[in-house]
């Protein structure tokens, strides 16, 4: 045992010395030919690979070989920078890749959690200095840092047990950046709180569970947004009436639930395409009641009932009856 101790302490003697006098010879070279450029330096991160790769020979010193290494070439990336065009921070981008190398091995599989943690930081941080850098008369990391977060929250809290959580914490999470995202590029205009009713949707549909697919559930939210549009309408958005658009999607929720199955399709045929003329008809007479359009696609949608009744209701009920044929 001693005698492996020893055996290896020799070979990282002996790599350490012999990369040492590698690059004192390169150094010399370089300068010694008068050359202005310190190019002994890619030769020298070559050479330091030697007792790097000698001090974590074995599987347990593969996360000492990663941070070392990923150490050392960062540092030749910022050497190179400063010494060709430091006027520009290209360093930071391929350090940014290298930085995966040490972070996957500490973390991994293993600690996906902290991985995804770690990991954002990284990201956050990465996008934060790119923006400084590339572009700072333009703020716009916050997107890229919005996609980032679902990493680390999904692998925390997308699980059966903490869906709710999820569905809870996501929806903050989106409302958050667009209300920020509002609040700094459009004040004046607050199209955030047009988002606000789907967005809240999503934990509200989670918490729900069974109870959204009741008839009594769809009116009650169907109510809801079509008065919380109209009221956005009316308040900060007037003119034009649009809340008839997000009203007229809301009503085929209560619609499917009540007339959804296959027994029901005629009324639903016939009510769909009579809710569909109303809406056709309404934006005609707002936007161009000197020219009746709506006409034509009311025509097209006769056929949807015309079709459902023919060859769907007649059909099951000459089955049910075959002397009513």
């Amino acid at each position: 045992m001693n005698e492996k101790k020893d055996s290896r302490k020799y070979l990282i003697g002996f790599s350490l010395t012999g990369s040492l006098i590698m690059i004192v010879f390169f150094a010399f070279i370089n300068f010694s030919t008068g050359s202005s450029f310190p190019w002994f330096i890619f030769p020298a991160y070559a050479a330091l690979w030697w007792p790097i790769l000698t001090m974590a020979v074995g599987r347990h010193s593969i996360k000492m070989l990663s941070l070392v290494g990923s150490l050392a070439t960062i540092a030749l990336l910022v050497v190179t920078n400063y010494l060709t065009s430091w006027s520009y921070p290209w360093f930071l981008f391929p350090s940014f890749a290298v930085l995966w190398w040490p972070l996957a091995l500490f973390f991994g599989v293993k600690n996906r959690k902290w991985f995804s943690i770690a990991g954002f930081i990284v990201l956050a941080v990465f996008f934060m200095i790119t923006n400084l850098v590339v572009s700072p008369a333009v703020v716009w990391f916050y997107d890229a840092i919005f996609v980032a977060a679902w990493w680390p929250l999904s692998v925390l809290l997308a699980k059966p047990g903490t869906i709710k959580a999820y569905s809870i914490f996501g929806a903050l999470v989106i409302l958050a950046y667009l209300s920020f995202k509002n609040f700094t590029e459009t004040p004046l205009i607050p199209w955030a709180l047009l988002t606000y009713f789907p967005v809240l949707a999503w934990p509200a549909s989670v918490l729900l569970g069974r109870r959204l697919g009741k008839l009594n559930t769809a009116i009650t939210g169907c109510a809801a947004g079509i008065v919380y549009y109209t009221a956005l309408n009316i308040t900060l958005f007037p003119g034009f009436p649009w809340a008839i658009f997000p009203a007229y999607a809301l009503l085929w929720w209560p619609l499917a639930i009540a007339l959804g199955k296959r027994e029901r399709m005629l009324p639903l045929s016939i009510i769909g395409a009579a809710l569909t003329a109303v809406l056709f008809i309404v934006i005609n007479a707002i936007t161009s009641p000197g020219t009746i359009w709506a006409v034509y696609p009311i025509f097209a949608l006769a056929w949807w009932p015309l079709a459902i009744y023919y060859f769907v209701w007649r059909r099951a009920a000459e089955r049910l009856n075959p002397s009513a044929r």
